[in-house]
């Protein structure tokens, strides 16, 4: 659970991703771009402890974690396909490449 009230960026989901760890966190910083919500995390409102706890009930209430065992894999799959150094050095040759033809 990540439950920030202000961040850009976090290393920790992507190493939960890594480890086919599903993740509930507050949607701040570029949270909502990273997530699948219901196939990799639930998003919150941060600083809002209902909705924290509503998010907590939807997740444990889900086909995420009912079938983690299995969907683990998917997370994993998911983490490596969007954001390897593969992904990430494809990301940044575009932009380079956008830069250059500006």
């Amino acid at each position: 659970m990540m439950t920030y009230k202000d961040i850009f960026q976090s290393g920790v989901l992507f190493l939960a991703y890594s480890y086919g760890l599903p993740v509930v966190a507050t949607d701040v910083g570029s949270f909502s771009e990273e997530i699948v919500e219901g196939d990799t995390e639930f998003l919150c409102k941060p600083g809002d402890v209902a909705d924290l706890a509503g998010t907590l009930e939807k997740y444990f209430a889900s086909d995420l974690y009912r079938d983690l065992r299995a969907r683990r894999q998917e997370i994993r799959e998911y983490a490596r396909r969007v954001h390897s150094c593969e992904a990430v050095e494809e990301l940044t040759r575009k932009a380079y490449q956008d830069l250059l033809r500006s």
